[in-house]
């Protein structure tokens, strides 16, 4: 029978004397240390109605309204701390300073209900809901307290307290308008609570104001040391206020004079941590009791001081260097400067990864400047149509709809209209965290396929409109350029390699797998760098037709000529970085097998007793199979050429040490070219902090390409002692003296998340 548990009602437990327990613990582990790795067991008479059934009700963990023994109901359910007390500064120094470890670990992606919602303190402020800024006080309804006597605790805390809680509601507010994940990057329950969104935030301001105030007119009441605390923390929280509310206007005013004022408090911050007394009792789980949950309650989440202040340092300075991605110098350079800024380690906080979501696309313009069309229009100029009539064409020109013009506006506004939001996605897109960023790509793979068919067929029609010559081969066979749809190949070839370089980075492949998913890297960049060939060629070739048209218009000649040259720079900028991409990928495949081919490659635990190659081919392939071009290689294809079957080990190991000698030259070369576009005309770009960060990440693959050249050359000196030791003989491939681990993501060994580089050491034999 069921029990209540009403409170304040004693009840009578029924035990039945033919249940007697007994702890299995000892026998179950002994059973099941005995099934193998991937084996299951399940009992089909063991329904979902007896699991929830074995729930133990009245159990403390499950029942947020269970009364241990001897527990009066008071002391179970409420708190007996009384927030109106009045409370000495190193209190409130000490309450601050709790409230903003709370406030960070809600950042972090813990719920309110295990951070901010555990503090008496904004219990009190926030229920019952206040309709004016004046209720919102420590006091419970009803109390004969004087609201408006000064004091640590009702003037100096209370505005701390209410401003935070404006802070957290520009932040909810700011992500819950974007694409996030709930529970995995952000809880945004409220649990029936409201930040006092209806209030505007000069309220706070001006409360925050007084209680700077009032402690700067305490004099020697107070010591200097304890009021240059308090005051530091409002002054922090008064600027972080500032901040938050700037929100979007942030593109407009382009400040970061609050953001910049917040770092500076930091320091005192932290000097003056030691001279708060903590109030343990002034926060309690007991209140998640009186809030709208439907889970049990949950222990309070604590962090340490240090630990928020180094989230708060990285998301003020996040902010801060978030402005540099506005200015606009080409979707090529955007790319760049969202994508350095977004692999930042830790990743920026999911608030602005929410903003830079809002700042790349807003009423239909992009950073709030560029109109759509214009930014699609800017990246197909920068691809694969400089100075071209496709983009110049305007309906505004002609009247005439038989007018080629007219006709090939139409088309292009038809573009435009189905793949703008799609392009505009793969920047947003970074924006999430890094698991959704390759979980988001293998499905949008799919419709970037079915685009680029899209593309195809306008392209034809297209063709015909502008009289476009076709471009005679060697062999005699005539082509045209399908410049719309060489784009969009171009761009699912990029998210061919985001999709594999992102899976090394998330540790999804298992050692076995390193070397087939390395060739199939370089064969993407192979096919990718074929593509960048032809379409330079199709521009070229076009390029030369146009300038030969245009020898009497010196102006539009040299126009031309400038948009010819930014596109071949960028077109020479991607292929320097994909051969880079392509000669570590091959060298690391070459090593990899190697390593396999004799046995000391680590192998994932139980990997053989559930999976074939056959079938962890199928499973990587997966977000391939329905793509059309590139042709997925067939499982015999990719088995022949990712293990270099045919091959000797000398010709592996050759081929191992001419890829990485190549990879590093790339990669100095891609470090030399910088991370931005150049205007030849214009200024030089800005973006410091972003360059920076960019500049980094080469160099740490310029570190990994080192590791691989010692790992290469270790195993050229393991086999070289191999084969001296069997008198020429055919090494045995079980006996080669190296100890081989793989480093873990996150690790020092680790130089760079996209390039696995395997620690190899020679073993001396005894």
């Amino acid at each position: 029978m069921l029990l209540s548990h009403s409170v304040g009602n004693p009840v009578m437990r029924v035990i039945s004397q033919s249940v007697v327990p007994r702890d299995i613990t000892d026998e179950f582990t002994t059973a099941a240390s005995k099934l193998r790795t991937g084996q299951l067991v399940k009992d089909e008479y063991f329904t979902l109605f007896e699991a929830v059934g074995a729930l133990e009700i009245m159990d403390s963990k499950m029942d947020s309204g269970y009364l241990g023994p001897g527990q009066s109901d008071v002391q179970a359910l409420e708190d007996d701390y009384d927030p109106t007390r009045e409370l000495a500064p190193e209190q409130v120094i000490g309450i601050m300073d709790e409230l903003l470890c709370h406030e960070m670990a809600w950042h972090m992606g813990h719920p309110l209900s295990q951070t901010l919602f555990t503090s008496l303190y904004l219990d009190e402020l926030l229920w019952p809901v206040p309709k004016t800024i004046e209720e919102a006080h420590f006091c419970r309804p009803g109390s004969s307290m004087n609201k408006e006597e000064p004091g640590m605790a009702h003037l100096v805390l209370r505005a701390y307290c209410l401003a935070l809680i404006k802070c957290c509601d520009f932040v909810h507010t700011r992500i819950t308008a974007e694409y996030f994940y709930e529970e995995e990057d952000f809880v945004t329950q409220l649990y029936n609570r409201s930040l006092l969104s209806q209030f505007d935030h000069a309220y706070f301001r001006n409360l925050l104001d007084r209680a700077i105030s009032w402690i700067d007119e305490q004099g020697d009441s107070v010591d200097a040391k304890l009021r240059e605390a308090m005051k530091c923390r409002l002054v922090f929280r008064r600027e972080f206020l500032l901040s938050l509310e700037q929100d979007l206007d942030i593109i407009q005013s382009r400040s970061t004079c609050h953001f910049s004022s917040c770092l500076s408090q930091l320091g005192p911050m932290t000097n003056s941590v030691s001279l708060g007394r903590p109030v343990p009792e002034a926060f309690s789980w007991k209140i998640q009791r009186k809030l709208a949950s439907t889970v049990p309650p949950r222990p309070m989440v604590k962090i340490s001081f240090e630990d928020a202040l180094a989230h708060l340092k990285r998301l003020c300075q996040d902010a801060m260097d978030l402005l540099e991605v506005l200015d606009y110098r080409g979707p090529h350079n955007l790319k760049v400067a969202v994508w350095a800024l977004l692999s930042r380690k830790p990743q920026p906080s999911v608030y602005i990864r929410s903003l830079l979501q809002s700042m790349i696309m807003k009423n239909v313009t992009v950073l709030g400047d560029v109109p759509l069309k214009q930014f699609l229009y800017d990246e197909l100029a920068e691809i694969v149509l400089p100075s071209s009539i496709l983009l110049q064409a305007s309906k505004d020109e002609t009247e005439m709809p038989s007018d080629p013009r007219f006709q090939i506006a139409n088309h292009m506004d038809a573009f435009v209209k189905r793949f703008s939001q799609p392009f505009v996605d793969t920047f947003r897109s970074a924006c999430l965290n890094r698991c959704r960023i390759r979980r988001t790509i293998c499905h949008t793979i799919v419709d970037w396929d079915n685009l680029q068919m899209e593309a195809e067929d306008l392209d034809e029609q297209l063709r015909t409109l502008n009289n476009e010559p076709p471009l005679m081969l060697q062999n005699g066979d005539a082509t045209y350029s399908y410049p719309l749809s060489s784009w969009a190949y171009h761009q699912k070839l990029n998210q061919f390699r985001l999709i594999i370089q992102l899976g090394f980075e998330l540790s999804i492949y298992s050692p076995e797998e390193l070397p087939g998913m390395y060739w199939y890297l370089s064969h993407i960049c192979s096919t990718h760098l074929g593509h960048i060939d032809r379409i330079r060629t199709f521009i070229v070739a076009t390029a030369k037709r146009n300038l030969a048209a245009l020898a009497g218009e010196q102006r539009d000649a040299v126009e031309r000529h400038a948009a010819l040259q930014n596109t071949l720079r960028l077109l020479e900028r991607l292929t320097t970085q994909i051969v880079a991409v392509d000669a570590f990928a091959i060298s690391l495949h070459a090593l990899y097998v190697l390593l396999a081919r004799h046995n000391v490659l680590p192998t994932a635990s139980g990997a053989q007793a559930y999976s074939s190659e056959r079938l962890r081919y199928e499973l990587r392939m997966k977000p391939f199979l329905q793509i059309t071009l590139p042709e997925l290689v067939p499982f015999d294809e990719f088995h022949r050429e990712a293990m270099l079957e045919g091959d000797s080990d000398e010709i592996v190991l050759d081929r191992a040490a001419k890829a990485i000698s190549e990879a590093r030259k790339a990669w100095e070369a891609t470090l030399a070219k910088g991370a931005f576009m150049r205007d030849s005309q214009g200024p030089g770009n800005p973006t410091a902090a972003i360059e920076e960060d960019w500049n980094q990440d080469v160099k740490n693959v310029m570190r990994a390409c080192i590791g691989a050249s010692l790992a290469i050359e270790s195993v050229k000196k393991a086999l070289a002692t191999q084969g001296s030791s069997q008198d020429g003989r055919t090494p045995n491939p079980g006996h080669l003296q190296l100890q081989v681990s793989i480093p873990e993501m996150g690790s020092k060994a680790r130089w760079h998340d996209w390039w696995i580089v395997p620690q190899v050491v020679l073993v001396s034999q005894t």
